[in-house]
């Protein structure tokens, strides 16, 4: 055999080599892709959203390192309030969104600052309810999907429109909330929910329509969920937790599954009316 036929030889076999090479490749990222569960699933980037006047606050970072923890990847997108729009929303397509404890009251956000918090809870019914991702609230967080939907908040045991003093009455240390309703957040857990708790203000009127799910005697409005979405606000902190006292990171847990379930099913097949969520029956 010449030389030119043996160049032309491993030329063809360079080639066959390449081929496969790429279809190996195609086959294993479609194979992941149905792992994965598709754009929205449990792969894919979730959103932090700060809810502090003067940007990223430890208590959301606290957050994000749980759950990077129980799902093993490093997926958080951080944004401030006042940088999120509709259009960006809708182009990360986030799996979820937690919105971050935050400690200042809300009655201190002035200015441009409160102009830009209250553009943002205008968004938070359209982002749950039309672009239908899953939310959660935690702390302060969970005031502000009160305040979004039209519930009241303000300190505990004082009036709704109150600002001031907040040194005299606060919860905090872990608090034995009841459950009001069945829910899938309390997957795992039976009658009482230990909860870490350190707050001066507190939902005062429940959203109309929203669902109480577990409550307190001094601070009754402590986890609640939108009536058809999968949206949920938890007064307390369950990033907080301990091995011997685990009940905040199974909330957690709980609800990334219910956020998983829902981005595999409603989410994917949404067409802008009334699905049936039977899971959250």
């Amino acid at each position: 055999m010449d030389s030119t036929v043996r160049s032309i030889c491993r030329n063809a076999a360079l080639l066959l080599l390449v081929v496969l090479y790429v279809a190996i490749g195609t086959c294993l990222d479609s194979r992941a892709d149905q792992t994965r569960g598709g754009v929205n699933s449990p792969g894919k980037s979730w959103l932090m959203i700060s809810l502090n006047p003067d940007g990223h606050s430890r208590g959301g970072k606290n957050v994000q390192s749980v759950i990077e923890n129980i799902t093993g990847e490093k997926k958080c997108v951080s944004l401030h309030f006042r940088d999120v729009t509709l259009e960006l929303l809708e182009e990360l397509a986030p799996a979820f969104i937690v919105l971050s404890p935050q400690g200042t009251p809300w009655c201190r956000y002035t200015g441009k600052t409160g102009v830009a918090l209250q553009n943002f809870l205008w968004m938070i019914p359209t982002i749950a309810e039309d672009l239908n991702i899953p939310i959660l609230g935690i702390c302060g967080g969970h005031q502000a999907l009160a305040l979004a939907f039209g519930g009241r908040v303000g300190p505990i045991r004082a009036g709704s429109l109150d600002c001031m003093p907040y040194n005299k009455e606060r919860q905090g240390g872990v608090i034995k909330l009841t459950q009001e309703n069945p829910d899938p957040i309390f997957v795992g857990l039976e009658g009482k929910v230990n909860m870490v708790e350190s707050h001066y203000d507190e939902v005062k009127t429940l959203p109309p329509g929203f669902i109480l799910l577990a409550s307190d005697k001094l601070s009754p409005y402590q986890i609640i969920r939108h009536p058809n979405r999968p949206v949920y606000g938890i007064q307390g902190h369950p990033e907080h937790f301990l091995s011997s006292r685990p009940d905040g990171g199974i909330l957690i847990r709980n609800f990334l599954k219910i956020a998983e379930t829902h981005n595999e099913t409603a989410r994917q097949t949404f067409k802008g009316g009334q699905e049936s969520l039977a899971y959250l029956r």
